[in-house]
């Protein structure tokens, strides 16, 4: 729960905070969500988002960077990040019912991807409580994003797509 915050302004900011968005835009450029979109992500952007996650945890003291456990907790959170990434970025159109008041799905993380009047909500990875205590949950009850992806053009080889980000704005 605790990297789950951190992460969540990691993601949050990196929306919110213009050169961090150049970074993160590479994920959002996506037309089509499936579960790979996952994989889509500037290594900046990573490094940040992990960064935020991990910082939470090891000023608590709830992981150390350090010693005979040292990485055991952060790759745990990683792993089951990942796995979870997979699951909410899937092309999978199924409403959960109840479950969708307790964590993140498909529904709930599609929105977050949208181009539309709500791609700046749902920032939350696991436990979208947390978009619902700082004002940006959305998910409605039938409705489905119609549209994804970013405005402005991304480049569409690995090359231009890890470069795109250092390119001054024209």
């Amino acid at each position: 729960m605790v990297g789950e915050i951190g992460f969540y302004w990691g993601h949050r900011w990196s929306h919110e905070v213009p050169l961090l968005w150049r970074f993160h835009s590479v994920h959002h450029s996506a037309k089509d969500i499936d579960f790979l979109v996952n994989t889509r992500a500037h290594p900046v952007d990573i490094i940040f988002s992990r960064l935020c996650g991990f910082t939470l945890l090891y000023a608590l003291g709830l992981a150390s960077p350090v010693g005979k456990d040292a990485g055991v907790v952060p790759l745990l959170v990683v792993i089951v990040g990942m796995i979870w990434g997979f699951f909410i970025h899937a092309n999978l159109r199924w409403r959960l019912g109840p479950i969708e008041h307790l964590i993140t799905t498909p529904a709930f993380h599609h929105w977050h991807h949208t181009l539309a009047d709500h791609k700046d909500r749902n920032y939350a990875s696991m436990l979208h409580w947390l978009d619902r205590i700082f004002g940006a949950f959305y998910l409605p009850r039938r409705d489905w994003p119609a549209r994804y992806g970013i405005d402005a053009p991304m480049p569409p080889n690995l090359g231009g797509q890890l470069l795109e980000p250092l390119v001054p704005s024209h």
